[in-house]
């Protein structure tokens, strides 16, 4: 299932009606079940950006790095349609809330690092780190396997968790 996003014309926010949120609404379902999740929050398939679905959104943007503005991007489809998989790949220059995102997972590690969002040597080096942690290659690059355990470390973190409904905020 895809849903056509334009990646400079967000289609999807709040408000919006019609067979594309309703696609949106499955794909969240889908993603909320892959990341089994689906306890503490799921969304109703009615056609509606409303709240819930919102509330949805928000959480994933945080999980997947994304920037937790609502609005939904090709990037958030991508994450949604194919998880880790379709985040991108970040390495030394890389500059993004994907790259903080990461440095949040790595500082809940007790690793050290700056979370500043910047992808310099010092979070490269920290990246080997958490990889080796992990018990994955430690070559520096955050890609599909290194991102599967940043977004499974941020499902039940801060600052993620707090964007759950109640009774799941802290």
């Amino acid at each position: 299932m895809s849903i056509a996003v334009s990646p400079a014309h967000v289609v999807l926010t709040i408000g919006s009606k019609g067979s594309a949120v309703r696609q949106l609404q499955r794909l969240l379902n889908l993603r909320l079940q892959a990341l089994e999740m689906t306890d503490m929050i799921s969304v109703f398939v009615d056609g509606v950006f409303g709240r819930e679905t919102l509330t949805a959104v928000k959480y994933l943007q945080c999980v997947g790095g994304f920037p937790v503005n609502g609005r939904v991007g090709d990037g958030l489809i991508t994450f949604l349609t194919a998880g880790a998989r379709g985040l991108p790949v970040m390495s030394l220059g890389s500059r993004s809330t994907g790259v903080l995102a990461v440095q949040q997972a790595i500082l809940r590690a007790r690793i050290s690092v700056l979370p500043d969002g910047e992808f310099g040597p010092r979070t490269e080096q920290a990246v080997k780190t958490y990889q080796e942690q992990m018990g994955l290659l430690a070559d520096g690059i955050v890609g599909p396997q290194t991102w599967d355990r940043v977004v499974r470390s941020r499902l039940m973190e801060l600052p993620c968790l707090s964007l759950l409904p109640n009774p799941y905020r802290l």
